[in-house]
């Protein structure tokens, strides 16, 4: 599993979870164990993307940590613009491919499938269990 199949479970199994008001006590702590599983993965991920966009920052005036786009009034002439415009976009070319990189990164990560009978027909909308059909498990 990539890193970005994680990424987007987790965000599927949480919305599953915050907006299903619908489904059972148990269902829902049956999702939270599956976020569980996913967390060592999620907060990686959000180290190193911090890390590279503190990596990747420029400097700018207001304090603001980030790859923020040159402004040209913030410049006297079009050469120094044109400069600051060239190191941002090598800086956001440079940080999107190290995060592709890494969101196209597979990880092993054992994830307990979720039987098709403690799923269907439970509330969850058909876009939901479309999304997470690869972790469900027939019986």
């Amino acid at each position: 599993m990539t890193v970005n199949d994680v990424l987007n479970y987790n965000k599927i199994f949480k919305a599953m979870i915050d907006n299903n008001n619908g489904i059972s006590a148990l269902l829902k702590f049956k999702f939270l164990s599956v976020c569980k599983q996913f967390e060592p993965v999620v907060a990686n991920f959000e180290t190193v993307r911090e890390e590279k966009i503190n990596q990747y920052s420029t400097d700018n005036s207001d304090g603001r940590i980030g790859i923020i786009a040159p402004n040209k009034d913030d410049y006297d002439n079009d050469d120094d613009y044109n400069k600051a415009r060239e190191r941002y976009e090598d800086s956001i070319k440079k940080f999107s491919d190290d995060i592709n990189e890494l969101l196209n990164s597979e990880v092993d990560i054992e994830i307990k499938k979720i039987k098709a009978s403690d799923i269907m027909d439970k509330g969850l909308s058909s876009d939901y269990l479309v999304a997470i059909y690869d972790l469900i498990e027939e019986e």
